[in-house]
């Protein structure tokens, strides 16, 4: 049944004229289980598969009788009337269900229920079938052969390096700028020193084993720095080869040998700067890498020890190439921290400030707003009554860190507050009588200092809108100030991290398009969902600055909106709503010879590029959109400031503008992630003439199900 609604839906939809026949022909192609259903003897001779060919355009219309049924059948009109949206749940997750004004069920679907946050693994899409499947994953590449591309998750978006295979600082000479005559092998570059009757071009200047031939100083271990009296040393790199691996990374980068030999117990702490990240390793033999006790990189990189055993000891520096700083201090031996898990904690029952080092200590739990792997120390405190509870932990190198508050501490479902941050922060309010743990967390690959501050103080209530429980009462039209100052991070957001964050509560009289607009000192996060506490209800999860959050066609009723930065400041929060924009369904607006034509008040389009052409690249964004593509025609008399937004489309687009004539690689504007998400937003003033709109997706492998709205103003 529900693919006979279907069927008949894209039959009505997309029928040339009013007889049966043209209605089963093109009901029939658009669903071939239909069809399999109807011809006869289907189910007994070749079964309801998809081996026939693909339907050909010139097929569509073929005479109706190359199937068995008379010309004057007809299929019941099978779409579902309503009275409400709840008679229209579909099963999908994704889609959303709506009972429009003419009582009919629409069942649009809504990628953006589906993303789980992960930006490299593509952006998640809803199909109207199968509901949430995998989107492409992200190779940020940019058809550049001398960029190696890699996507950041942290940051989110795509980086290109030059084109460096074997990671030793230089650039394939082949590229722009290179200098790297042999960019598989890291021990040639133009930095390398010439080694000596070799026969090979070590230094890429294109003589062998010249005159000035011979390893830098101090680059294996025969020749290591004795560095057994501590202080600071002026070390270079440059020319040195990759002769050593690390148990911490840092392959192919130049490599530089110290040593030191102590005669009792000593803590030991070294610290090397140079030009980029430096992985410092010890070992007890320099060139067995089993002896690794130590592995650390950073910028600088730093290694310490606790309570070193007498002996002699080699230290690995590993960089790019260039001078290295290093400091190397010896002191009296201490022990490891008392706290390194909860059975040890220390008290802080009394409050004030505590002082804690994450040098030779184990990461030994998980914290929902940590780092993977952490380093961490455990405290512990007693309440005879209740109280407020308030902590501050800062690293002194001013690394991110965090801490977890907690009643069991094996547990790892049970936080009673995570915070995470630079300082990480948090007021817990009211805290019931009895024993918790708080545990501080760092990263796996710093052994950090740090100062925890906690205190307790007489019990209160969180202010307005910290919580689902008291949200903040917007009204639809008014801009209203917000601040984080005073908030905790208590939602998870798909689209944000571990931040402060707001709660607000909109009610939304009758079906409207809705905008919410959050406008911040920073960079802030924005969730429109209707159930407050449910992270995967996001209707919407989007970032920026301002961050802007369109949902069309939302039923009346009651939402809610978080609004999150990393900065605890001020920003203005405004929701916006209008009337449902009726949609049109657009086909064949292949290249601008067939573009669909926008109307000068603009309007709301969908269509799929997933069957058309690449016509048309980009120079300026979206890593050149070679995608399928799409092209709409905006004819203007006269100066408008137009609004063009892909918000609401199933991939990652790209919109590019042409102005006059449609010219590949000629675009007059492009973006790629401006609007909602993956979505892209144009903004222009627009003199008198025809101006082409490309919508288009990032690369050369996105396409799909698109929403395309335009916008006309006076200027």
């Amino acid at each position: 049944m529900y693919l006979l609604r279907n069927a008949a839906r894209a039959g009505q939809s997309r029928a040339v004229d009013s007889s049966s026949s043209s209605w089963v022909s093109v009901a029939l192609r658009a669903h071939p289980i239909l069809a399999c259903l109807l011809v006869s003897g289907c189910l007994l001779v070749s079964g309801c598969g998809d081996t026939d060919p693909p339907m050909r355009d010139a097929d569509v219309g073929m005479d109706v009788t190359v199937i068995d049924v008379a010309p004057d059948t007809t299929l019941p009109d099978t779409t579902p009337e309503c009275t409400d949206d709840a008679q229209c749940d579909d099963g999908v997750m994704c889609t959303r269900d709506i009972c429009d004004a003419t009582g009919t069920c629409r069942n649009p679907v809504d990628p953006a229920m589906c993303s789980d946050g992960i930006f490299c693994n593509g952006t998640e899409q809803c199909d109207p079938l199968r509901g949430c499947v995998p989107g492409v994953i992200e190779s940020c590449s940019d058809d550049d052969v001398c960029t190696i591309d890699r996507c950041d998750e942290e940051e989110k978006l795509c980086r290109h390096f030059p084109r460096d295979f074997d990671s030793d600082g230089e650039a394939d000479w082949h590229c722009e700028g290179g200098t790297d005559c042999d960019d598989r092998d890291p021990g040639r570059a133009s930095l390398v020193a010439e080694v000596c009757a070799d026969g090979i071009d070590n230094d890429c200047d294109e003589a062998t084993d010249e005159a000035d031939c011979g390893r830098p100083e101090h680059d294996t271990c025969d020749d290591a720095l004795d560095v057994s009296a501590g202080g600071a040393f002026t070390l270079n790199s440059t020319g040195a080869s990759p002769d050593y691996s690390l148990g911490c990374g840092g392959a192919g980068r130049r490599d530089l040998v110290l040593s030191f030999t102590i005669d009792e117990p000593q803590d030991v702490d070294i610290t090397a700067e140079g030009r980029s990240s430096v992985y410092v390793a010890v070992r007890r033999d320099c060139d067995d890498r089993d002896t690794e006790f130590e592995c650390r990189n950073g910028f600088p990189g730093r290694a310490r020890m606790r309570n070193l055993e007498p002996g002699t000891y080699f230290v690995l520096l590993l960089d790019i190439g260039g001078e290295l700083d290093v400091n190397i201090e010896f002191s009296d031996a201490t022990a490891p921290p008392p706290n390194d898990t909860c059975e040890g904690a220390i008290d802080v029952s009394e409050g004030g400030r505590f002082e804690g080092s994450l040098v030779d200590v184990a990461g030994d739990y998980e914290l929902s707003c940590g780092a993977s792997l952490g380093l961490d120390l455990a405290y512990t405190f007693t309440l005879t009554e209740r109280k407020d509870v308030v902590a501050s932990v800062l690293a002194t190198s001013r690394d991110t860190v965090s801490f977890t508050l907690k009643e069991d501490c094996d547990d790892e479902s049970e936080e009673l507050r995570c915070g995470r941050g630079s300082p990480a922060g948090a007021r817990v309010y009211s805290l019931d009588p009895g024993t918790y743990f708080l545990i501080v967390d760092g990263p796996s690959f710093r052994e950090l200092d740090f100062i925890l501050d906690i205190a307790f103080e007489d019990p209160s209530s969180p202010p307005a809108g910290d919580t689902c429980e008291d949200p903040i009462p917007l009204t639809i039209g008014e801009p209203i100030e917000g601040t984080l100052a005073d908030k905790q991070d208590d939602h998870a957001l798909t689209c944000a991290f571990f931040y402060r964050d707001a709660v607000y509560s909109f009610e939304l009289p009758e079906r409207s398009d809705v905008t919410v607009v959050a406008d911040g000192d920073r960079f802030v996060n924005v969730s429109v969902r209707e159930e407050c506490g449910e992270e995967m209800d996001d209707l919407r999860c989007t970032s920026g600055s301002p961050a802007r959050a369109r949902i069309r066609d939302l039923a009346r009723g009651t939402y809610y909106v978080i609004v999150e930065s990393f900065s605890a400041g001020s920003f203005e929060l405004t929701v916006e709503t209008t009337p449902p924009t009726p949609s049109e369904a657009v086909v064949g607006n292949e290249n601008c010879e067939r573009a669909h034509p926008v109307p000068v008040t603009g309007g709301l389009f969908t269509g799929d590029t997933t069957t058309m052409a690449n016509d048309y690249g980009t120079t300026r964004c979206g890593g050149g959109a070679t995608s399928r593509d799409a092209v709409f025609l905006l004819p203007l008399t006269e100066p408008k400031r137009v609004t063009a937004t892909t918000d609401g489309s199933t991939f990652d687009t790209v919109l590019h503008l042409h102005t006059g004539a449609c010219v590949s690689d000629a675009e007059v504007a492009c973006d790629d992630d401006g609007g909602d998400g993956t979505t892209s937003l144009l903004t222009r003033d627009l003199e008198p003439g025809n101006h082409y709109f490309v919508v288009d997706g990032f690369g050369s492998s996105n396409a799909g199900e698109y929403t395309f709205e335009v916008t006309v103003e006076d200027l």
